[in-house]
């Protein structure tokens, strides 16, 4: 009986955690699409997945003070991204994402700059979770 009883309880917890990444992804996906981010849109890949094009790495352009408030914006949506579905993951990443975005924000970074620690961060993480 107790082994069923687990059984059930692992099935109901990885159904509900597969329910809030999904809510977590979609929401991501989703910010590719927001108007609010037009500005930012080709110089950072918007839903954090550390893939940027060659023209996104290179990119040796400062956020202007329209770009900086989509960056002000794009930081709040991530944020309610990972509240949809916290797991130690997407909190890792986005503390990640944190901790260099203000050097973008601030124009102490290019957005190329900021592309490219984004991607050595994400590969880092993505690897350390897969561990």
């Amino acid at each position: 009986m107790r082994i069923v009883l687990f059984a059930v309880l692992i099935f109901m917890y990885a159904h509900s955690f597969a329910g809030t990444q999904d809510k977590y992804s979609q929401c991501m996906e989703g910010l590719k699409s927001d108007g609010r981010f037009s500005s930012i849109a080709n110089h950072v890949a918007l839903d954090g997945q550390g893939i940027a094009s060659r023209n996104m790495l290179a990119d040796k352009a400062r956020p202007d003070e329209q770009q900086k408030q989509a960056i002000a914006d794009w930081i709040d949506a991530r944020s309610q991204c990972v509240n949809l579905g916290p797991n130690p993951v997407s909190v890792d990443l986005h503390m990640a994402f944190a901790s260099i975005v203000a050097d973008l924000y601030n124009g102490q970074a290019s957005f190329g700059e900021f592309n490219r620690k984004w991607q050595v961060l994400y590969k880092q993480r993505q690897q350390g979770a897969a561990h």
